[in-house]
């Protein structure tokens, strides 16, 4: 019997909660306790206990991370192919950068804090502000800048399907042109994007301008432009009697707004912006061939967008938007830098891998990896010699690193799902051979190292 053992449970919830007031407790006891003792046990078998994962936060495990990271790399990819450069900054920076150009609803869902030296700093909500300053302190930059990036962020708000708390995101941005090309060709990168993830037929491109949607209002509904804005961005999560509701109480004619949610409004109406708008159509359909419409619904951050905007969604719009973005252009020119037109557009993972989930195309790629098992302490040193071999012809190799026999190893093997198992022992170290175990027929073979040529037909 411990010390331990002697104390009824209520004592060490009492040494638990800090109390040190156990003589409350002592006509239950069989001996006066010592608290520094019980506090102890307590805080040892405390520290036993599983720390689980903070709420809104991801693990992701090999065989998730692998497929997250050739996701990614197609990302990458698709970028250097549209002329991008790939950019890194901060995943902090000051609060003030965000509060000057953040809407309230980001401000809101910063993970914010003083640092030691009490300044005001934020974990990274969006990189909009961030490439506009680094930008701004840069006069030698040749314009037009085409960046890429892809970073992780943090965003303090409920976690639901498609929305966590710590997201990786792509960034792409063309900054320096006021032209419909840069706004055209970034929306033709991200339909390139889509399509290169296996996604494309499964997706729309859908764009609008606020430099159009507000002529539109100026001309129908004078003097409701924030109205109009609220009622087109939220149509689709409110109910139809919120929206009747709400159109009721801002006087707002419900029959106009019907016509932009339908687009009829656009029938006859001439417009230098609604021109620039087909000419994008156009482009994008040109360079890849990617679903793109005209949707008045798309308004999007009202804090900085300027001009085009645009989202893309799954065509059936069961999950949220897969990306979205649009045109700042004054940004840069309000931190300090030179006026500097821009656009630019994010694609976050969490709604991504929903939509490859749910078309089946979240799946692991089949790699060859070979599996190398030692005999014996000269098949050991032989096998790191065999390894580099096969890493030199890019390979992948995972070489034994426990002490355990030959049937071990390939039962490991085995669970691993490696295909190829090669069987290293003194023989073949002085011969320079490899004994090749094909693991689904259980054939085995052996080849001189130096026959490469013979090893990749046998392994690719």
């Amino acid at each position: 019997m411990t010390i331990f053992s002697q104390y009824p449970k209520r004592v060490l919830d009492v040494a638990k909660s800090g109390d040190a007031t156990f003589h409350q407790l002592t006509p239950t006891l069989t001996s006066k306790p010592n608290f520094n003792i019980v506090q102890a046990y307590v805080e040892r078998e405390s520290a036993k206990k599983m720390v689980e994962r903070l709420r809104g936060f991801r693990d992701f495990y090999p065989e998730e991370q692998e497929i997250r990271s050739r996701i990614f790399q197609t990302m990458k990819d698709s970028c250097r192919l549209f002329g991008f450069k790939e950019i890194d900054a901060p995943s902090v920076e000051s609060v003030e950068l965000f509060a000057n150009k953040s809407g309230m609803e980001i401000m809101n869902q910063m993970f914010s804090f003083k640092d030691k030296g009490k300044r005001e700093i934020a974990l990274i909500p969006e990189l909009t502000p961030t490439i506009s300053r680094m930008v701004a302190s840069r006069k030698d930059l040749v314009k037009p800048l085409k960046w890429f990036s892809v970073e992780k962020f943090w965003r303090y708000e409920e976690p639901q399907s498609g929305r966590y708390r710590e997201f990786y995101q792509l960034n792409a941005d063309i900054l320096g042109s006021e032209s419909y090309l840069a706004d055209a060709e970034l929306i033709s990168l991200a339909g390139y994007i889509l399509s290169g993830l296996g996604i494309g037929e499964y997706t729309k491109l859908k764009m609008n301008s606020r430099i159009l949607l507000d002529r539109l209002i100026e001309k129908f509904l004078p003097g409701k432009k924030e109205d109009v804005y609220y009622i087109l961005d939220r149509w689709l999560k409110i109910s139809p009697g919120e929206r009747e509701s709400f159109m009721q109480e801002k006087k707002i004619e419900s029959s106009v707004v019907l016509s932009f949610i339908d687009g009829k409004i656009l029938n006859g109406f001439e417009d230098p912006e609604l021109q620039n708008l087909y000419r994008i159509r156009d482009y994008v359909r040109s360079s890849v061939g990617a679903k793109v419409e005209i949707d008045l619904k798309i308004v999007r951050g009202i804090a900085y967008y300027t001009g085009c905007v645009f989202e893309a969604s799954d065509i059936e719009e069961k999950f949220r938007s897969i990306l979205g973005g649009g045109r700042y252009d004054n940004v840069i020119g309000q931190l300090g830098g030179e006026n500097t037109p821009a656009t630019g557009f994010a694609m976050g993972d969490a709604v991504l891998e929903n939509i490859l989930k749910a078309k089946g195309l979240w799946v692991q790629k089949r790699e060859k990896q070979i599996f190398v098992a030692p005999l014996d302490p000269q098949g050991r040193l032989y096998a790191t010699r065999v390894a580099s071999v096969l890493r030199s012809m890019d390979l992948r190799v995972d070489l034994n690193v426990m002490e355990r026999g030959i049937s071990k190893q390939l039962d490991y093997a085995s669970k691993m799902g490696y295909e190829y198992v090669i069987i290293l022992g003194e023989n073949e170290a002085k011969k320079e051979t490899v004994s090749i175990k094909i693991m689904a027929s259980g054939q085995q073979r052996e080849i001189g190292l130096k026959n490469s040529k013979e090893l990749l037909e046998i392994i690719k």
